[in-house]
């Protein structure tokens, strides 16, 4: 491109420096990325994307992968992202895309080129009503028009008001339909000036509410003196993806109660009364009699144990929710008292005020209620490891684990891989899990975890095959991005999670298999090695961690069986609920003097 004057008659040197001008403005509000598939109508802002030396730009070769992409770089930096595609048909394809950050407050700017409205409705090729296609998915909505000098004075105010709705009050993201006129490609000529601030208009919308004194005075008060745990999800420790920090281990400390860590809370670490498999221990009857809270606090988004919400809505217990502004977590419909408000600073203040509230009251801590649920959880570790030493062949719940143990970083697909994770992995050094529990969809798996990646660096990706499947474009040119994602897929030929569910022992198993099991029979290392991709098939626990080992991108697949898979986790939960039960007997032993 090069610099010219302005010529008020070319539409396309306006487009050409609105383009410019937009990508500018973001920079300035902290855009480092784009995500981009190709096609011929979103060229003005794809050769302004490529100009701009601090944007870094990704292409994929198809827009559900791109969205994707674009949606784990904004999920694990906090930043919006661009993500781009042509007019028609393409766009639809970022709709699942759109939807995952709508439901997970990520911040996104999706751009959608378009045909100019002299080409609406006439059966122009490529176009379709792309206006408010996303529906109430989106913060905002905007469809400025044709470019032309004559509105160069509101481009800046424009791309900060898109940057600005993408990050509060609640993050998500925002639609950007931009017509284009031919001839696409044009000359920049000189942009508007910039505004007069140092940051964007996003400051006053991304504040985020402050409970007052009171409140957090009177919330101490309720939580006190009583026996209670906390459940920490996702956004357990302020905003809702990507931050981690003590808040919730330091207010599970100081109330002494135990904090169930979902491995998405960032505080499911070492130290601490953190119990990593609460799903196994509140299976067992006896625990949910000898180990029943007076009340639950629940931190962000629910885990995926679906055990755990029947535990927590048949327990009676009292349950208050803190989580970040515009978000609601409650499919159980027992919580009695919701706090919508900034989780970090509400997290930090409530460990002062507990701390004053014990002083004054000068209560003792209970460390009796914190050690059973300590014991229970040694139990529960202890059977884990029992069982998975005994297995001959790699199983998926073991494959959890050495994810968990060789990684900081993991982004894991929805169905069982996020289940085995919680469930079975142990508690380490920190790591830090992103998933698409959203909507809990299992597309865009491989693409998100390539955004992830762009941000954070090393990166492991645990999904199964199925999810796999889903994403097998996204595989493509993998092997030269200059990256390090190691994707790890458990192969049991077919959608594993439905093994679990009551369809597979109430109709016959060919009709399970057709319509649920789905086997599917693709080699998938030759899918891999078909595009380049180093490829691994361990058998034993060695060759996975060697696999694992080895930085670039890589795909390693472990076979696995559906029906083995089945008997496995159900031996693993009762081996849990035997030894904790063991362990509650010998409690009862123990107060009558036995």
């Amino acid at each position: 491109m090069s610099t010219t004057s302005p010529d008020p008659h070319s539409t396309a040197n306006a487009q050409a420096t609105f383009c410019v001008t937009l990508v500018d403005e973001w920079v300035r509000c902290g855009v480092k990325s784009a995500f981009v598939a190709p096609g011929s109508r979103s060229t003005p802002l794809a050769l302004a994307l490529m100009a701009h030396r601090e944007v870094s730009v990704d292409v994929f070769i198809d827009e559900r992968g791109a969205a994707f992409a674009g949606l784990g770089a904004a999920m694990a930096s906090g930043l919006p992202s661009v993500i781009l595609c042509t007019s028609g048909t393409a766009a639809t394809h970022f709709h699942a895309a759109v939807v995952e950050a709508h439901l997970s407050g990520v911040p996104l700017i999706v751009c959608t080129a378009d045909r100019p409205n002299e080409l609406r409705d006439v059966g122009a090729p490529q176009t379709i009503d792309q206006t408010k296609m996303y529906g109430d998915a989106v913060r905002w909505f905007c469809e400025p028009g044709v470019a032309t000098y004559e509105s160069a004075h509101t481009w800046r105010a424009l791309a900060d008001h898109i940057v600005a709705r993408t990050l509060g009050p609640v993050a998500g993201p925002v639609h950007v339909n931009l017509a284009f006129r031919e001839p696409l490609m044009g000359d920049v000529v000189e942009m508007p000036p910039t505004r007069h601030h140092d940051a964007s208009w996003s400051g006053h919308l991304t504040a985020k509410a402050r409970l007052t004194d009171w409140e957090i005075e009177d919330l101490a008060h309720r939580l006190a003196g009583r026996r209670g745990v906390i459940v920490a999800g996702n956004g357990a420790s302020g905003y809702e993806i990507g931050a981690y920090g003590p808040g919730a281990t330091v207010l599970a400390s100081v109330l002494n109660w135990p904090l169930f860590a979902d491995p998405r809370s960032g505080a499911r670490v070492i130290g601490g009364d953190i119990i990593a498999h609460f799903d196994g221990i509140v299976r067992s009857q006896s625990a949910r009699g000898k180990l029943r809270p007076e009340i639950v606090l629940r931190l962000g988004s629910p885990p995926a144990s679906k055990v755990l919400g029947q535990w927590a809505r048949e327990i009676g217990a009292e349950q208050i929710s803190i989580h970040s502004p515009g978000t609601y977590h409650d499919p159980d419909h027992v919580i009695s008292h919701h706090v919508e408000a900034d989780v970090a600073n509400t997290l930090d203040r409530l460990c002062s005020a507990v701390s004053n509230v014990k002083t004054a009251a000068s209560l003792e801590p209970d460390f009796a209620w914190v050690e059973m649920w300590r014991d229970a959880e040694h139990e529960a570790a202890d059977a884990i490891h029992e069982v998975l030493s005994r297995q001959s062949a790699l199983t998926e719940p073991q494959v959890a684990r050495t994810v968990a143990a060789l990684f900081r970083v993991a982004m894991v697909s929805s169905s069982m891989p996020i289940r085995d994770i919680e469930w079975f992995a142990e508690t380490g050094e920190g790591l830090v899990v992103y998933a698409n529990r959203g909507a809990n969809g299992i597309d865009g798996v491989v693409a998100t975890g390539i955004g992830v990646a762009s941000v954070m660096g090393k990166t492991a990706v645990y999904l199964g095959d199925i999810a796999f499947l889903h994403d097998m474009s996204s595989l493509v040119n993998l092997a030269t991005r200059d990256l390090d994602v190691r994707i790890v897929v458990t192969n049991n030929d077919g959608g594993g999670i439905f093994s679990f569910l009551p369809q597979a022992s109430v109709i016959g198993k060919k009709e399970f298999e057709t319509l649920f099991g789905t086997p599917h029979g693709v080699d998938l290392a030759g899918v891999a090695r078909g595009v380049g991709l180093r490829t691994y098939e361990p058998t034993n626990s060695e060759e996975l961690q060697f696999a694992l080992s080895q930085s670039g991108p890589s795909v390693t697949i472990v076979n696995t069986s559906r029906e083995l898979n089945v008997k496995l986790h159900e031996s693993l939960h009762a081996a849990i609920i035997e030894k904790v039960d063991s362990r509650i007997s010998l409690w009862g032993a123990a107060a009558r003097g036995e």
